[in-house]
This record gives C-alpha cells, structure tokens and sequence, in this order.
C-alpha cells in the first residue's frame, strides 16, 4: 500500500477551500517543485510533508495499522489486512509492538483488538498553536510573498503573548533577525489587544485581575477602564495597533484574532515601516490581506475540526473584523495612534 500517495492527497484543508482560494503551498504539482530542503530547516519555503530522509517504512506502517484501529474501533488481523494490504504476519507484529508500548489490546470479549486510553497522548499536544499553525502556514507564507512584510502567530501564554510563528525568514523587509519566542506585552502589544478585544469577558475580566495582581499598584480601575475603550474600538474596527510608544517606533504591528466557535486560537500579525506604507494606503495594502487570510485560516480550521468549510466570512459563532473606522481609538488615524 502506498502510503505516501495517501499523505499527499489528503493534505490538511484541501476540501476546505475552492481551488482559486487555497495558498500557492497546496495548488497541483506546487509540492513537487519546492527546492529540496531539510523538513527543519528554519526558511519558510519548506515543504511540510516533504521528509530529510526516507522514510521508514516500519514506522509508517504501524502508525496506518493504529489509524485503522482508531476508525474502526474494534477490529481483526483480517480486518486490517483487506484495509492496508499488509501481510498478516506483519500486521501481527506490529500489533504486537503497539500492545508491548500500551496503545493497543487484544480482547477475546470484543472479539479482536482495540485502542487503549494512552493514544489520548497522540492527540494531546495537537489542539492549541499545532492546529492554528497547521491552518496558517500556507496562508501565511502566500501572504508574505504577497505583500512581503513579516507574518507573526501568537497564543496567550499567561500574562503576554508568545510568538510561535513568524515568516520573517522570507521577507525581504524584515526588520530583526527574529521575533520567535518573544513573548509581547497584552496591553501595548497588537497581538495582545486583539487577543483580549475578542476573547471572552470572564477571561477578559480573569486577565485584568492577574494584570493588577502583577503591577504593583500602577494597573488599577482607572487604567483598566481606559483600555476597555480601547479594547472596544479593536472590536469595532475589527484589528488592533500596537502601542506608538512601542520601540522600534520605525515600524508599527497589526493584529487580527483567530477565532473558532466564539473562541480566540491566536492573533496574527502583520509588521511594517511606518514611513513605507502611506497612511491612506494601509487598509488596502496591510489589513484587507490580513483580513482575508484569517477568513480563509478560520475556514480551514473548522473543516480540519467539523468536515465541512462554512462561507468564508460567515460563521454566526464567530465576530469577524468589520470595515475600519476612521477617527477611532485603536484605528488608523494620522499617526497610528490609540
């Protein structure tokens, strides 16, 4: 059974999206033509199935037996041998080894083998940033090419944002070497405004309480009054700014949240020179791409969670950004400002 022609075709999201929408990365025959490059490298043109080494085939075969299992629930060695194709002895084998590492069992009651609790593991590392990354890489990477500024994806990470991805390493106009593990600020942060604007009010509340526990006097009622109205502005205009004060003041950051079910997975970013993109010309240019491309990311991820991609752009779950506003805090005015 060829496995990795299995792998290619169901490459992550390819049903979620019309052929015209999805990003450069899963178009037809695009997988083959990337450069060859080692799957860690750090440069964002990488192919994501694409392995350093071949592949063993052992492993791959004991991880399609456990996929079959996990689908059919209980099943027998003739079973799994009429849905891979694989000799019967060394589907034995295999179940053997997956029985001696705890993720498989035979039970003469159930009349075949089945899955234990422990493959709860596989899965438990995936849900969160895995997930979003998953969904945005390609988005994100086509959007770079696009507008050649530098993608950012962040998740809460107790009181600030921390920075798990970034295209930084594609852009021709990037200004620092990275911002990977960085962890921005909630307050003054793009990244962290968008997260608190469209997260729920009790983590809302749940936040500002850990952001006065932690201040030492200097965030107190006044100051989380301020930055309600703020907060209230990003979700009008539907992205948030990062602080002006905010060094290196030669750029600033736009942010827009990923959402699912009412829920924020992430924000992402988008990092330009000030003096390079006009004022009049930052909606067009920075935040309408953005804004697309969280539509497409969002409607990945609920195909990657439901098995089925909702209209890019209406999901009654989820708040999705608005046009911006003029003259409002936390939109575009004539220095970025909040």
């Amino acid at each position: 059974m060829e496995l990795g022609v299995q792998a290619n075709e169901a490459f992550v999201g390819d049903g979620a999206l019309d052929e015209d929408e999805r990003p450069s990365a899963w178009k037809a025959g695009s997988r083959g033509q990337i450069a060859n490059c080692r799957a860690n490298s750090r440069r964002g043109m990488t192919d994501a199935i694409k392995p350093s080494y071949p592949p063993v085939e052992s492993v791959r075969r004991a991880l399609e037996i456990l996929r079959i299992l996990n689908r059919l629930r209980i099943c027998t060695v003739g079973d799994i041998h009429a849905a891979t194709g694989l000799p019967k002895p060394t589907i034995v084998r295999m179940l053997d080894t997956l029985i001696a590492d705890g993720y498989v069992v035979r039970d003469n009651m159930c009349g075949g083998y089945r899955v234990t609790h422990r493959v709860e593991e596989l899965h438990a590392g995936y849900e969160g940033i895995a997930e979003v990354i998953e969904a945005s890489r390609p988005f994100s990477i086509d959007l770079t090419n696009s507008i050649k500024w530098p993608v950012g994806i962040g998740t809460l990470d107790g009181d600030a944002i921390a920075v798990q991805f970034w295209t930084g390493t594609i852009s021709p106009w990037v200004h620092t070497n990275t911002l990977l593990h960085n962890r921005p600020n909630l307050l003054t942060s793009a990244m962290g405004r968008a997260y608190m604007a469209f997260c729920g009010e009790e983590e809302r509340a749940s936040l500002f309480a850990m952001m006065r526990a932690k201040s030492g006097g200097s965030f107190g009622p006044e100051q989380e009054a301020q930055h309600n109205v703020l907060l209230a502005n990003v979700r009008k205009n539907g992205f948030a700014i990062r602080a002006p004060q905010t060094e290196p003041r030669r750029n600033t950051t736009v942010a827009i949240p990923i959402c699912h079910g009412g829920t924020v997975l992430a924000s992402i970013t988008v990092s330009f020179f000030i003096s390079a993109v006009p004022r009049n010309k930052v909606e067009q240019r920075i935040i309408d791409p953005l804004r697309e491309a969280v539509n497409k990311i969002e409607a990945v991820i609920t195909f990657m969670r439901h098995g089925r991609a909702p209209a890019l752009g209406v999901d009654s779950n989820v708040e999705l950004p608005s046009t911006p506003q003029s003259n409002s805090v936390g939109c575009l005015p004539t220095k970025f400002q909040d």
